[in-house]
């Protein structure tokens, strides 16, 4: 009885022995097989810190494991990394971009399209796409592509105060779990400012060109036409075709000069200055022509003025382009006052008129080549003298502005540095 009892103990034992020995070397060849695929799919993972010597000891399993979860860390940083670089760049981007999920809702908004948008100040995520846009035709952009429309590109819209031009682009962006409609906001404000000053900048030059043209033609065929038999006719009309003839000529030198000072081509002679006797001096230039209509002219230096390295051909061409601005527009029995001080390092230049003032819409735009503003009160100037006088200014490292002060008139005024020792 206790010969059958251990013999079938020993068969037990030996049972369980084969069971477990053929468990682990099927577990063996398990992690082999899975250790293959892993480092066939990752070339990245390294050898095991410890050779799997024995496929049949657990130990394996737990370095098997260490080093999988080692290589999942450092993925996982990675990819953090690369995700924090992207929304970086998302964020400063120049263009504006909204993504909006299938059910209407804005999921992603980077700076730009925050700073556009009305609704894009506060908190944006979550919300309708409708109260972050704000504008009608936005609105419709993102509804048709939600809806299946094909992508639309260059729709130009006007938002925010001060009004900003922006052209719209939207399609609909795939790859992920769920499309998401992209609209992309490109600020183009001051592109079309360019592209405004450029028409402008023709058709003035085109106009101011034609209307001496036309004249000098008319005088010409009246003159081939039998005038020049009669010595007074004649000598009238050739005075006028030189009136004509020197209108175009100051044009022409006029854009030659804006060109060279734009581009930084002219040269300053740069010599400690007098302001107050340069304005005395181009002031005394201009007291006929005052003097035929009752103005004014004045100038009120500050004590004690410092002399300015400035180049004084160039700067008294600044404050001659300002008197003649001024003259312009002051009435008859007017004043008009140049005013120079000294204050933070700068000789501050003010030429102040009793005219009828400059439209606030307008203080920004008084220095553009040609810009006349009203025409009723333009006079029959080219639309170049300010715009040079910024050029010139800004070429001795100064600064130009304008303003229209409560009590009525204008004040264009320049700054220019003083001289350190």
């Amino acid at each position: 009885m206790l010969t059958l009892f251990l013999a079938t103990a020993l068969a037990f034992v030996a049972g369980a022995l084969v069971a477990l020995f053929w468990q682990r070397h099927r577990f063996g060849a398990e992690l082999r097989r899975m250790l293959a695929q892993l480092r066939r799919e990752h070339p990245t993972i390294g050898p095991l810190q410890r050779p799997l010597l024995d496929a049949r000891s657990l130990d394996a399993f737990r370095f098997l494991l260490d080093d999988a979860l080692r290589f999942l860390e450092r993925e996982l940083e990675q990819a953090s990394a690369r995700q924090s670089q992207l929304a970086a760049l998302f964020d400063h981007l120049s263009d504006g971009v909204v993504l909006v999920d299938p059910d209407g809702q804005v999921v992603s908004l980077n700076r730009a399209a925050r700073e556009l948008l009305p609704g894009g100040r506060s908190e944006a995520l979550g919300r309708p796409y409708a109260e972050v846009l704000r504008d009608y035709e936005l609105n419709e952009l993102v509804a048709r592509a939600l809806a299946g429309a094909a992508p639309t590109t260059g729709r130009f819209v006007e938002l925010g105060r001060p009004r900003r031009s922006i052209q719209a682009q939207v399609s609909v962006l795939q790859g992920a779990d769920r499309p998401l409609v992209t609209l992309v906001l490109r600020d183009i404000t001051e592109l079309r400012r360019t592209e405004t000053i450029r028409r402008d900048f023709v058709a003035n030059v085109s106009h101011d060109l034609r209307t001496p043209l036309a004249a000098l033609q008319a005088l010409v065929e009246t003159l081939l036409d039998g005038a020049l038999a009669d010595p007074a006719v004649a000598e009238d009309f050739l005075r006028r075709i030189a009136v004509e003839v020197e209108h175009m000529t100051r044009l022409v030198n006029q854009l030659l000069e804006l060109t060279k000072a734009e581009s930084g081509q002219l040269q300053l002679a740069r010599v400690p200055t007098d302001l107050a006797e340069l304005a005395r001096a181009t002031l005394r230039r201009f007291e006929p022509r005052a003097a035929s209509k009752g103005i004014a002219l004045t100038v009120q230096v500050a004590p004690e003025l410092p002399p300015v390295a400035c180049d004084p051909e160039r700067i008294g061409q600044v404050l001659a382009n300002l008197l003649d601005n001024a003259l312009k527009f002051t009435p008859a029995g007017g004043q008009i006052t140049v005013e120079i001080a000294a204050a933070s390092g700068e000789a501050i230049v003010r030429v102040r008129d009793t005219g009828p003032g400059i439209p606030a819409d307008e203080l920004d735009r008084v220095f553009e080549r040609f810009f006349k503003g009203d025409r009723a009160r333009s006079g029959g100037g080219s639309g170049l003298g300010l715009a040079i006088v910024k050029h010139l200014v800004q070429l001795h490292g100064g600064r130009v502005w304008a303003e229209s002060p409560p009590g009525g008139g204008a004040i264009v005024g320049f700054a220019l540095p003083l001289e350190r020792r």
